[in-house]
């Protein structure tokens, strides 16, 4: 906010931001337990499978390896997508391109995740949990 960031940053940030915090947060490890014929259950669809894969309160409450684990399991779908569509995935060479292309968007979404993490954990830790 101090830097003056574009309009379309912010609404980036705030976007990852109540998204992580709704359907990606470090509570995904309990995915399972949410209905799946729910507007949550659809939006947290790609974590029923991340729930078998972590325990709860393990490394998904973890403050740099928790955000980093929900973010390469929500890419390896999104690749899974792809792959599915293209019948190939991205080469190097077209991710860089992608990413120097949204590069301050990319950051502005990895910073909405990370705090709205960050904000997760805080008050697991404030509830004694």
């Amino acid at each position: 906010y101090f830097l003056h960031p574009p309009r379309d940053l912010m609404l980036t940030f705030a976007g990852t931001f109540a998204y992580t915090t709704l359907f990606m947060s470090p509570d995904m490890d309990l995915a399972t337990n949410i209905r799946l014929k729910s507007i949550r259950g659809v939006l947290s669809l790609p974590f029923r499978s991340y729930a078998k894969v972590f325990s709860h309160r393990g490394l998904s409450h973890h403050p740099i390896f928790g955000s980093f684990t929900r973010i390469v399991w929500l890419l390896a779908w999104g690749a899974l997508a792809f792959l599915i569509v293209y019948k190939s995935l991205p080469s190097q060479k077209s991710l860089l391109k992608f990413y120097k292309l949204h590069e301050m968007f990319i950051l502005y979404a990895l910073g909405g995740i990370c705090f709205a993490d960050w904000g997760h954990l805080l008050l697991d830790l404030k509830e004694g949990k």
